[in-house]
């Protein structure tokens, strides 16, 4: 079954971010677009929407693994869980096929054929390196392949 116009528009926008294609990414959102990242907050327009996006630069690389994605979509509203991989600009690497760092969950409002709303939900330490305030991850119970 090919994409709908919406998860179409979802995976040029992580194309794009992940650096797989060229492209200006707020040309696929609205104008007055909200969204959400932890650590950023909630916020709306596009020049919020740029500065959340500066968060990567704690990254040297980041992908999403696009073909792995599990998405619902419900009208005009797309809901995305996936896994992403990469290194922090301190070196430390993750792959969310492989470990706990690395599972997002994003929902996407769609409004005549653009992103009207980006809400992300992920752990941003991504690079574990705030391991020592959870103990819990020092003794993970489930296996990355279990959840």
């Amino acid at each position: 079954m090919a994409d709908s116009a919406n998860v179409t528009t979802i995976k040029r926008f992580y194309d794009i971010a992940d650096g797989r294609i060229t492209g200006n990414p707020t040309e696929l959102f609205t104008e007055d677009v909200k969204i959400y990242t932890p650590k950023f907050g909630v916020a709306a327009g596009l020049d919020a929407m740029v500065a959340a996006g500066k968060g990567r630069a704690m990254f040297r690389r980041m992908e999403h693994h696009l073909d792995e994605f599990d998405i619902v979509e419900q009208g005009d509203r797309v809901i995305v869980e996936g896994t992403t991989e990469g290194e922090t600009v301190t070196g430390r690497t993750w792959d969310g096929r492989k470990t706990v760092p690395g599972h997002f969950c994003a929902v996407f409002d769609f409004r005549d054929g653009r992103i009207c709303r980006m809400h992300v939900y992920f752990d941003p330490d991504l690079g574990h390196e705030d391991a020592d305030r959870y103990p819990w991850w020092q003794r993970q119970s489930a296996s990355p392949a279990d959840a």
